[in-house]
């Protein structure tokens, strides 16, 4: 299986270095939006993320099995929409949106909690929230989005 995947990925480097490209270009723009943020964004940031720090730190009972539900609910269905696209003629565009837009919100979030929580706090906790969710959810939308484009070159 692994053997598989990974001849796999290099038959088909091109659209993953174009997939990839365009993830980074999402990050970057969500690390620059943050930082270009006004002195007003930027409190209401700090007390949302203050308030959800303390929020976890209060909570006497998380369910952890109903957090898990939710976060497989929003992953599978934003998969789902980026699988419908790449069904439609004219959803390639719209795939490479919205994997600029994962990209912006995870640069945005680890940024958000760097400036927030301080550089060895915010690695930490950016880490532990964010890494964990993505470890299979990125390369699953990687590998449908490139699917999708190699299905659009066929037929073009």
């Amino acid at each position: 299986m692994k053997k598989v995947l990974l001849e796999y990925i290099i038959r088909n480097k091109k659209n993953f270095i174009i997939i990839i490209t365009v993830f980074c270009i999402g990050i970057i723009g969500g690390v620059i939006f943050i930082n270009n943020s006004n002195e007003t964004q930027k409190i209401e940031i700090s007390n949302y993320i203050g308030e959800l720090v303390n929020n976890i730190k209060n909570a006497q009972n998380i369910d952890r099995l109903d957090l898990l539900i939710i976060s497989i609910k929003q992953n599978l269905l934003f998969i789902l929409l980026v699988w419908f696209l790449g069904c439609t003629i004219i959803g390639g565009m719209f795939i490479y949106i919205a994997i600029i837009y994962k990209g912006f919100a995870i640069g945005y979030t680890i940024t958000a909690l760097i400036a927030v929580l301080g550089v060895k706090q915010g690695v930490i906790v950016a880490l532990i929230s964010l890494v964990l969710q993505n470890i299979i959810f990125l390369p699953a939308l990687f590998l449908i989005a490139e699917n999708r484009n190699k299905i659009m070159y066929r037929y073009i």
